[in-house]
């Protein structure tokens, strides 16, 4: 809702203005003095100040200067309402102090509130314009940095390419059929060793010894790497030619330079000094901002996120706690036009129910006990942007009507307030669970159901996607090696062992609590390789092989002293693929042979279970 500060020394022309904007979407705050004024604008941010002209103590000219000279309140639009019957001169005067209107008294309630209307809507589009500007100058001094550093990149390039052209012509060398040397060009030896006509090539050195080697493999042509006299690394290209009368022609040619050219451009480096495209990148290249994930149901909400986006629509997210709903409603947000304008999460549940309405709609000074200042809500902090709901199943039936209030129209009402306030605010609701059977209970509106659910987006569990846990799991090393200071000794990755039970666990937690498995064992100061006993023991006897049942049939594993000494490590191993083994073929047959209803009901997945099905020789 926008706040308007109504500048007037006639109470009677300040209650006029307020009657004329009861009822709109505008809050507004009178005061009677230039002076009241200017106070009011340093301790409140104001949207538009409606400002009159002749005024005891210092006049709206005065006031008008002194807020356009004030950084703070420089680009607050100021309309003068006055009754003065002045000439031109005054209006021109407003204008030149910074006025965006000047209107002369009276004015009846359908102009002064369109007008209103009309210079918000353009102050806005000035706002949005100057945050746009904002980024595309930072996107430009990167561009500019980065054409600077390809522009070096190349001048490299073309100091290489020119010791490309250097290189000399080649040199021959002839052979007989035995490989006896019949001819030379006296620089080989530099390259070869000693040469003489009528030796045998491979008695001449090593390197000579090679070439007969290359030539006996049948090779029109290889590379041969040398270290030059003065310990440089050259690479010579070989070429082979078998003459009709049997001898064999070589052509010896330097191509340092050209190699290094070649791995020059191929060099990774350089490839990511190129400068990124300014224009927003095709749906398929789309990557969601701080979410991980190459699986085939992340990239379909990949896909999804990459429509919606730049659009104002709802959306709401179902799925598990831990799957990252907030992370993908941030994507939707900042990964689009409206990366600039406020984004506001808040967990319905984490708010007491009683509480809840007063922080989403606000609330008017007064309205209740303890309330002693008014406050805004969140949904006016997030005019213009978007508001993430987590848990909106947690929420009252009378939020859920005032939800429902701004869906259909845009409108709030604070606790206590007599008018409704207008906000434009894009709504991301999530849940875990499933909204339409609480509706079918009576437990959630139906009305505010089907109108949250415009878009809905399902976030798949981490068992259901485990084959993005190695990518996730190494993301969390890197992120704790920083957060832990692990720079001298950094813990670098997961023994075969461990990754072989976090795939096979099946993390109800989900990602989230990977994280917080990974964050333990930092925690407890894990070496460098995470093994098995760094993982908690839910993981562990959660995963295939490990599960309850199946060790005490087996009754041995917790038995150390059954082995003997030297044999504990082989034996335990051996039990384990028992066990594992046992509980493959038991589920096998509970599924009547449908083996991917099998790795279904052990929590595994497709590929693992059937890669264990071929290494358990089943």
């Amino acid at each position: 809702m926008a706040r308007i500060l109504v500048v007037d020394d006639t109470p009677q022309n300040l209650k006029l203005i307020e009657l004329y904007l009861r009822g709109t979407e505008f809050e507004v705050v009178s005061v009677t003095s230039g002076y009241d004024a200017i106070e009011q604008s340093m301790q409140r941010s104001f949207d538009l100040i409606l400002l009159d002209v002749v005024m005891p103590g210092i006049d709206g000219f005065e006031v008008c200067r002194r807020l356009k000279n004030d950084p703070r309140t420089a680009f607050v639009p100021v309309i003068f309402l006055t009754g003065r019957m002045g000439d031109e001169s005054d209006k021109l005067a407003a204008y030149q102090l910074g006025a965006v209107d000047y209107i002369q008294k009276p004015v009846n309630r359908e102009e002064l509130v369109a007008r209103i209307r009309v210079m918000l809507r353009l102050e806005d589009a000035r706002s949005r314009l100057d945050r746009e500007n904002a980024a595309l100058r930072g996107q430009l001094t990167r561009s500019e940095q980065q054409l600077a550093e390809l522009v070096v990149a190349f001048e490299g390039l073309k100091n290489l390419s020119q010791e490309r052209a250097a290189d000399p012509a080649p040199l021959v060398l002839t052979l007989s059929s035995d490989l006896v040397i019949k001819s030379f060009d006296q620089d080989v030896c530099g390259s070869l060793g000693q040469l003489s006509v009528g030796a045998a090539l491979a008695t001449v050195g090593e390197v000579a010894a090679r070439v007969v080697e290359i030539i006996e493999s049948g090779l029109a042509s290889a590379p041969l790497p040398l270290v030059d006299d003065a310990g440089d690394e050259r690479e010579l290209l070989l070429v082979i030619r078998r003459m009709e009368s049997g001898d064999v022609l070589l052509l010896l040619r330097d191509v340092t330079g050209e190699r290094r050219v070649e791995r020059g451009i191929s060099d990774r480096a350089l490839l990511d000094m190129l400068p990124e495209s300014t224009e927003e990148p095709a749906e398929s290249a789309y990557r969601m901002t701080d979410f991980m994930g190459n699986s085939p149901s992340i990239s379909v909400i990949t896909g999804n996120v990459a429509r919606l986006r730049e659009k104002r629509s709802t959306v709401l997210i179902y799925g598990e706690s831990g799957t990252g709903k907030e992370l993908v409603s941030r994507a939707l947000h900042f990964d689009g036009r409206y990366r600039n304008a406020p984004f506001i999460p808040l967990h319905c549940g984490a708010i007491a129910p009683e509480l809840i309405e007063s922080e989403l709609f606000g609330h008017e000074k007064g309205s209740f006990t303890g309330a002693q200042s008014a406050h805004e809500g969140l949904f006016r902090a997030a005019d213009g942007g978007t508001i993430f709901l987590d848990e909106i199943a947690e929420t009252s039936p009378s939020v859920q009507v005032k939800l429902l209030r701004v869906l259909q129209r845009g409108e709030i009402r604070p606790v206590g307030a007599n008018q409704p306030r207008i906000v434009d605010v894009r709504i991301i609701a999530a849940t875990n669970r499933d909204l339409l059977e609480l509706v079918r209970e009576g437990k959630f509106r139906e009305d505010l159901y089907y109108r949250l659910e415009v878009v809905t987006l399902q976030l798949p569990p981490l068992r259901e996607r485990i084959d993005d846990l190695q990518l996730l799991a190494e993301h969390f090393l890197h992120v704790g090696n920083r957060r832990h200071e692990r720079t001298e000794a950094p813990v670098r990755g997961f023994s075969k062992g461990a990754m072989n039970r976090m795939m096979a666990y099946s993390w109800p937690g989900n990602v989230r609590e990977l994280e917080n498995v990974i964050e333990g064992a930092f925690a407890l100061d894990v070496g460098d390789i995470v093994h098995e006993s760094d993982l908690p023991e839910r993981v562990l006897k959660g995963s295939l092989g490990l599960r309850p049942s199946p060790v005490q049939r087996s009754g041995s594993l917790s038995s150390p002293s059954l082995a003997q000494p030297g044999e504990q490590t082989v034996n335990i191993r051996g039990r384990r693929e028992a066990v594992e083994r046992d509980a493959i073929l038991d589920a096998i047959r509970d599924t009547n042979g449908d083996k991917g209803a099998a790795a279904q009901r052990l929590g595994m997945a497709r590929s693992t279970f059937y890669r264990r099905l071929k290494e358990l020789g089943i």
